[in-house]
């Protein structure tokens, strides 16, 4: 039976010594990693902590972050990273909606801990705290380091079913106000497994990774395809463009996974077009709308030999649901703007028009997807999980359409169109003409 910590303790065994993960001046190898998993997981058992316990998980993008998850998933417990830009009553609202048992923070995130009294917080049982003195230590606050050195290392991770819920991630997604989207061990084995290969990233892959952790776009894209593929991966702890380009230099990164706007401002960098780049073969962008004329600037500089992809994906739907490989017309100008381009193998997807009928080639309607990788349901939302859940199909919220040729294309969220004498203004079309205006950067 799987458990998600399997893919760390195989490249443990069959490549031990590769450095797998680079931060600041320290380097360690997957065998590094697997122990450093090994005993944090017998430090977390020492309190309970096993299959099925909530667990949230609130650090910085260092490796401890890195070492807690895989703990976690060692021991069978339910993972959910939380936004470490959290403020305490978004923190005690995703305690309370995902009945969080366990915090495991930073130091730096004590002052956001709401009061022990706090009514909608009786879950909570104890918080472990990276950093914190022995003698720090009082009510429900223990030394995450304590933990470690009075434990034995775990032997092996538990064995689960694949129906069992790994992770449960924060989202206001499609409905709302935050709450915990349910992703079984299979979700996460029918999307994250198989993204590395979609996206061209092996054993020889160099990462750079200077996206937050907590969300599907760094699980995925740095932690999952690390783990999975035996690569190895460049952590920085925030993004900053010149500390990417010399990372980019020094370690000869190969992929790049950003949002739109980490790329916007590393083209921006007056020492962008001085720098040695050409290790980088492979940018994977999404999260937000990607501007055209973004994406043609990153191939002016990066020249066509440069893969660049932008993919469509929520929470909901575990990470990717389709992938498109930008391609330029013979002007230089992208082939096809705003496509998110064709659905991933394994998956479905479907427009859907305001009447619940499929819609005509080039009609905008609802983006629905179905297969293996859609969530279990919201935590304790029964109502709302059916309201996002018709018939297996997820109701992503966003409006889109296909073209003749099968590529899909996002217009807008369906609740931000505005009605204007009867016709549809889609805000992301004007934003699209606003960033072609000169002396317009974001």
């Amino acid at each position: 039976m799987p458990n998600l910590s399997d893919h760390l303790f195989r490249q443990a065994r069959e490549c031990g010594g590769k450095t797998a993960l680079i931060f600041e001046d320290s380097a360690f190898s997957f065998a590094d990693i697997a122990g450093r998993v090994r005993r944090v997981a017998g430090g977390l058992a020492t309190i309970g902590i096993g299959v099925g316990t909530r667990v949230g998980l609130m650090m910085q993008s260092r490796p401890e972050f890195i070492f807690h998850q895989q703990a976690l998933f060692a021991l069978g417990a339910t993972v959910s990273p939380l936004n470490i830009f959290y403020k305490r009553n978004e923190l005690i609202h995703a305690i309370d909606s995902c009945d969080l048992e366990v915090l495991i923070i930073g130091r730096e995130f004590l002052e956001s801990l709401p009061p022990a009294d706090t009514p909608s917080t009786g879950s909570l049982r104890c918080v472990i705290v990276a950093g914190l003195p022995r003698e720090s230590e009082a009510g429900m606050l223990v030394s995450a380091e304590r933990l470690v050195e009075g434990a034995a290392p775990i032997a092996a991770p538990v064995d689960l079913f694949e129906t069992a819920i790994c992770l449960m991630l924060n989202t206001s997604a499609t409905t709302g106000k935050a709450k915990g989207v349910m992703l079984s061990i299979a979700n996460i084995r029918a999307n994250y497994d198989a993204t590395p290969e979609w996206l061209g990233i092996n054993g020889s892959s160099v990462i750079l990774c200077a996206l937050p952790l907590y969300n599907t776009f760094g699980l995925n894209q740095c932690i999952n395809a690390l783990m999975v593929t035996g690569a190895s991966m460049v952590l920085m702890e925030r993004f900053d463009a010149g500390k990417c380009l010399d990372a980019i230099e020094a370690h000869r990164c190969s992929f790049f996974p950003a949002v739109p706007t980490m790329l916007q401002r590393l083209f921006d960098h007056p020492d962008t077009y001085r720098r040695d780049l050409r290790s980088i073969s492979r940018i994977m962008t999404g999260a937000a709308p990607v501007p055209a004329a973004l994406l043609e600037r990153i191939y002016a500089a990066m020249g066509r030999d440069t893969a660049v992809m932008t993919g469509y994906g929520l929470t909901e739907g575990t990470a990717i649901v389709s992938l498109e490989h930008i391609q330029l017309d013979a002007n230089g100008r992208v082939a096809r703007p705003k496509s998110i381009g064709r659905v991933l193998p394994g998956m479905e997807m479907r427009i859907v028009t305001e009447s619940g009928q499929n819609a005509a080639v080039g009609e905008v309607g609802e983006i629905c997807v179905r297969g293996p990788n859609i969530m279990q349901g919201y935590y304790k939302m029964p109502e709302e999980t059916a309201v996002a859940i018709v018939d297996g199909w997820l109701r992503t919220g966003d409006l889109g359409m296909v073209d003749k040729d099968g590529h899909a294309y996002i217009v807008d969220r369906k609740k931000e169109v505005i009605i204007r004498g009867g016709q549809n203004i889609y805000p992301a079309d004007i934003e699209e003409v606003i960033y072609h205006y000169p002396g317009v950067s974001e």
